[in-house]
């Protein structure tokens, strides 16, 4: 009875790692976006790019405003936001040379 007890616990550690990826739980972060009026990148804090994967099919693209530290959803496919991510990772590769 003891042998399948540790085989039952074996099998539930196995199942808890392969249904997350990185501590994620393997599903969407953003479960919708904002494509409004664009974000002047003076107003954020952190861009956080996710690539699609197994836990999305859509790449996801994360915000934290400077302010309130409010995480936003952006949609990537919008014109605005590429401009913006190209400017966040120009300034982010300036501040790691200096």
């Amino acid at each position: 009875m003891n042998m399948f007890s540790v085989a039952g616990f074996t099998l539930l550690i196995c199942m808890t790692i392969l249904s997350t990826t990185e501590g994620r739980p393997l599903r969407c972060s953003c479960p919708g976006t904002y494509s409004g009026r664009p974000i002047l990148s003076k107003a954020i804090d952190d861009l956080k790019t996710i690539s699609a994967g197994p836990h999305c099919k859509n790449v996801e693209i994360i915000v934290t405003m400077k302010h309130s530290q409010k995480k936003t959803c952006l949609n990537p496919n919008k014109d605005w936001v590429k401009s913006l991510k190209e400017e966040m990772d120009k300034k982010s590769k300036v501040n790691k040379i200096q």
